[in-house]
């Protein structure tokens, strides 16, 4: 009996103390960083087919979570689990996924987005019709009493847009895209008006006003935006530059294509010449609505745009001046940022081709070094851009054609050494060539230079020669004709040396030539005295006189003569010197007169004047004592 007393003893010790054991696992502690998660074991209604998380009593995970406190709860029939908060730091989101609630519609990508005290309420989020699988809404940076039975909460960084970049935002759930459209259209209220979903940051507002698949108008300025990766791809895309001394024509993908616009260029050019006949409509397809598809006609100016890559391209054109080279050496080729690398001949500072190789009229290859300079004025960027697509293109199909032709047939009509000497008329024909066929293309040619044109060093070699031998030749006549003239110069120098002497030599002809008419005369006289004499007449003595008068008379006049011829050539003065020297030197006059006519300061040849008239006077004054 008492063996008995002592088992039962025992045995309500034992069920004492494992119901002791059991209501102590009853109790659960949620602290504040915590949220409990109840699950019932038994004793409830067993959930529909597909359902995860139970409600309203039924068997399973509860949807219901437990708040900070001290719970109990009949082990078992139910079981605690205890998971921490849902943090979201400044830098994140928080991208919620349900394992439990209705189908997604068909053609839907993300669940729409319900009131549930941002997921932390469970129950209410089925209970409002909440949809299983990815959520049109995030969490935000913050703490959150989140059932993650429930809900799987996977963080993500927040989209950050750095300086001098844009962000282009792809819509992965929405309206599909109308027919013929690239760019989503703008989401819009009920009413109208243009939907502000802050930045995509709203994506429950842009499906509710809704909006496109696919690539988005609007762009993200620098910034941080919190916007779920499962309903956009937010693209970074560089802001667009458009440099100083360029434009940039802008093609528009927004909207419907674009099917004829009412007018074309200001200058209309028919049939192009080098590339062919011009489709009718490129050169007509251009819009002045932003919102409308097809090339702008009036391009943008230098500076920095948030410029949607998707909706609008940027075609850079230069219309400062394009330079261009055909030439083996020199070439500078730059790239300039934010142009294409197909677009880096053109837009940059020179654009190179190899020497142009021309053949002469006579046989001879030569090679041609050409630099041009063009432009494009502003207002015909974007006719150039709708009609070559770029500048490269343009230089490709128009410029160089165009400039390699026209040499080759000037080389074609001259021989080589005309050619290479010919090189300025030849640019200057080449470049007005080349503006009456660029104007055909809405081009401006502004200058045209030939650096250089290589001969072949042979004919080269040759000209020099024969230049040289001209040059030699030519200066072999300068100083021949230097000879002749030093030739000339003596002669009349030693004319002019013996002038005297031929003078004296005249003189002395005349003198003489005078004396034999007068002795002739005289003898005649003489004559024609004797016979008159003979006759016994008075008329002897008359003939004489007669006769000594006229031998008087020519002898004076040849002496006359004399003395102004020498007076003409060599001065009055020095004829009376030489006079005096010829009868000092005849013994006429005494060197010493004897009487000395004195003179203050006069000339050697006043002293020998005044010493032969001093002597004159003194032979004179005994004849006139004799008298």
């Amino acid at each position: 009996m008492m063996m008995l007393e002592t088992i039962e003893w025992f045995a309500s010790i034992v069920g004492g103390f494992i119901a002791l054991i059991l209501f102590l696992r009853g109790f659960c502690l949620i602290r504040a960083y915590q949220v409990g998660i109840l699950t019932k074991n038994m004793l409830g209604k067993k959930m529909p087919e597909g359902q995860i998380i139970a409600r309203h009593g039924q068997v399973g995970v509860q949807a219901k979570t437990l708040m900070p406190g001290l719970y109990w709860r009949l082990p078992i029939i139910w079981s605690f689990r205890k998971v921490p908060v849902v943090t979201i730091d400044i830098g994140s989101i928080g991208i919620v996924e349900s394992i439990d609630g209705e189908a997604l519609p068909k053609g839907r990508v993300l669940a729409d987005e319900v009131e549930c005290n941002q997921f932390q309420d469970a129950e209410v989020f089925l209970a409002n019709h909440g949809k299983k699988g990815p959520q049109v809404g995030i969490l935000r940076p913050g703490t959150y009493r989140i059932n993650t039975i429930l809900f799987n909460i996977a963080k993500a960084p927040a989209v950050k847009i750095p300086e001098n970049t844009i962000g282009v935002a792809i819509a992965k759930d929405g309206i599909p895209l109308p027919t013929g459209y690239i760019i989503a259209p703008k989401a819009l209220n009920v009413n109208g008006t243009e939907a502000d979903h802050k930045a995509y940051q709203n994506g429950q507002l842009f499906i509710d006003s809704k909006g496109y698949r696919g690539p988005q108008l609007e762009t993200l300025q620098p910034g941080i935006y919190y916007i779920n990766p499962n309903l956009f791809d937010i693209k970074i895309e560089e802001v667009a530059e458009v440099l100083p001394g360029y434009v940039a024509v802008i093609r528009s993908n927004v909207g419907l294509e674009l099917e004829r616009a009412p007018e074309g260029p200001d200058r209309s050019t028919g049939e192009g010449k080098l590339c062919g006949p011009i489709h009718e409509d490129v050169e007509k397809i251009l819009i002045t609505d932003k919102y409308t598809r097809g090339i702008w006609r009036e391009p943008i100016a230098p500076g920095k745009y948030n410029l949607n890559a998707i909706a609008f391209t940027a075609y850079q054109v230069p219309t400062s001046a394009v330079t261009i080279d055909w030439a083996s050496e020199g070439r500078i080729g730059t790239e300039v940022k934010g142009i294409k690398p197909t677009e880096a001949k053109a837009a940059g500072v020179l654009y190179s081709f190899d020497p142009l190789k021309v053949t002469s009229k006579d046989g001879f290859q030569l090679e041609v070094n050409v630099r041009m300079v063009i432009r494009i004025q502003p207002g015909n960027a974007a006719y150039i851009i709708a009609r070559f697509g770029s500048v490269a293109n343009l230089i490709d199909q128009i410029v160089h054609p165009l400039i390699d032709s026209s040499f080759r047939n000037k080389a074609g009509e001259k021989k080589a050494i005309d050619f290479f000497q010919s090189r300025t008329d030849l640019q200057t024909e080449a470049l007005v060539h080349a503006k009456e066929r660029f104007s055909e293309y809405n081009v401006e040619a502004q200058n045209l230079l030939i650096a250089y044109i290589d001969i072949p060093k042979d004919l080269l070699d040759t000209q020099t020669k024969k230049e040289i031998a001209n040059q030699q030749q030519a200066q072999y006549d300068q100083e021949a004709l230097a000879q002749e003239k030093r030739i000339a110069v003596m002669e009349k120098s030693s004319r002019a040396d013996k002038q005297k002497d031929v003078i004296d030599a005249k003189l002395s002809i005349d003198i003489n030539n005078d004396r034999a008419e007068a002795r002739a005369k005289e003898a005649d006289g003489i004559r024609r005295s004797v016979i008159l004499q003979a006759q016994g007449t008075k008329e002897s003595t008359i003939l004489v006189a007669d006769g000594n008068s006229y031998k008087s008379k020519i002898e004076g006049d040849g002496v006359a003569a004399a003395y102004n011829a020498q007076k003409e050539a060599i001065g009055q003065q020095n004829v009376a010197i030489i006079k005096l020297i010829q009868e000092i030197a005849a013994g006429k006059i005494q060197i010493v007169p004897q009487i000395l006519v004195g003179g203050g300061d006069a000339s050697a040849g006043g002293n020998l004047f005044n010493a032969w008239l001093a002597q004159m006077l003194s032979q004179k004054v005994p004849k006139q004592e004799g008298k």
